[in-house]
């Protein structure tokens, strides 16, 4: 049974108000009129989009247990059958190791459980076996399958020297990373 209009319209306007909300709560309030306002305002709107995708791979997930269908979960989104799988299938999907045994499959694969006690083992692993960091949020980790290895590191405050590009915040750590061999 899909949401009616109205449903959907009244879910949409709870889940713009979770910035504005947050933001009022502060102290001093971030009211977005001082141009420093803005890093906190697009930070928290980056963490309730990162939580909204890692939901929807859940829901989804969820689903796929259930026996929902490609073509049901596609419908639902208003998306093909085709493009729901390589969005959201997991690896223990059937068939997802077929289409991840070369380079960049166009799928983001999501790492659940990551805590910042083991993080650091599992960023390893996955470099190691061509996994590219994409974000990072919380309990989480998002790849994609290339076809080099990488390697990654976090840090509390300055960018590391040598070529490392910043993949994402999730505060208090920066993460890292680069491409090697």
């Amino acid at each position: 049974m899909a949401m009616t209009e109205d449903e959907q319209t009244r879910l949409r306007a709870r889940t713009a108000g979770i910035v504005p909300f947050w933001a009022m709560a502060k102290t001093p309030a971030l009211t977005g009129d001082r141009k420093d306002d803005f890093p906190a305002l697009i930070s928290a709107a980056n963490v309730v989009a990162e939580e909204a995708r890692l939901a929807l791979h859940r829901w989804i997930e969820a689903a796929r247990r259930s026996g929902m269908s490609w073509s049901e979960v596609g419908e639902v989104l208003g998306i093909s059958k085709q493009a729901a799988q390589q969005r959201f299938r997991s690896p223990g999907d059937p068939g997802a190791e077929a289409a991840a045994a070369g380079g960049d499959d166009g799928i983001e694969h999501v790492r659940i459980g990551a805590t910042a006690f083991n993080e650091l083992a599992i960023l390893e692993a996955e470099g190691r076996k061509g996994m590219e960091l994409l974000r990072t949020g919380a309990l989480h980790l998002v790849f994609r399958r290339t076809g080099q290895c990488w390697e990654y590191c976090r840090t509390l405050g300055r960018a590391p020297e040598g070529g490392w590009t910043h993949v994402s915040t999730w505060f208090p750590f920066h993460y890292y990373k680069r491409a090697i061999g």
